[in-house]
């Protein structure tokens, strides 16, 4: 099968089956892409961000609202048997004033539910996309890098040859020089020889 070299960009489809872990909060995965990141990656990261963020407010949101409501109950409650005791009349309004606040609530409970039930599956499908846009970013740079070695490993063992075979002529000069240098200093002596190599050192 021919293989599509002009390929970039994975389909984040082809992780369905994956429940990868948040990258954003994976270290090795911030130290990796510290400086490599994609226009397109530090857009799922701010997405991925937003939408923690937003898990957050939500949360924070419903258990301000949980304490409210706790509060109206009880006042309900209280009311109630304020009625009941002491046959307080005005305590019959204020109680229909904390059901209304109790209703309400309630409304803004089920609004925040069903923000939250929708949250986890966008968050999981931006990470989804992240982890497509991360793997293509790291896959095809290793191909690259495989295409690369390719080129170069054969230049490389061209350049050992090559460097093994000046180290071996090095050796032979060094061997050579001091050879000669030995049979001139027998023949002609060390003074002769520093007047040489003196006189013919520029050459």
């Amino acid at each position: 099968m021919k293989k599509n070299t002009r390929q970039s960009r994975i389909d984040p489809s082809l992780f369905a089956n994956i429940r990868a872990p948040l990258l954003i909060l994976d270290p090795l995965w911030q130290e990796q892409f510290r400086n490599r990141k994609t226009e397109r990656i530090t857009f799922l990261e701010t997405k991925i961000k937003d939408l923690m963020k937003e898990n957050a407010r939500l949360k924070e949101t419903e258990q301000t609202l949980v304490k409210k409501k706790r509060e109206c109950l009880n006042q309900i409650r209280m009311l109630s048997a304020d009625i009941h005791e002491h046959k307080n009349q005005d305590a019959i309004k204020d109680i229909e004033l904390f059901k209304t606040a109790v209703y309400d609530i309630n409304s803004e409970l089920d609004a925040l539910g069903r923000q939250s039930d929708k949250l986890p599956a966008d968050l999981e499908d931006a990470n989804r996309e992240l982890l497509a846009e991360t793997v293509s970013v790291i896959y095809f740079s290793m191909r690259d890098s495989q295409a690369r070695l390719k080129i170069i490993s054969p230049e490389i063992e061209r350049l050992r040859s090559e460097i093994q075979r000046l180290v071996t002529e090095q050796v032979e000069c060094e061997e050579e020089a001091a050879r000669t240098y030995q049979l001139l200093h027998k023949m002609i002596g060390r003074d002769i020889v520093n007047v040489l190599d003196t006189q013919f050192t520029n050459d």
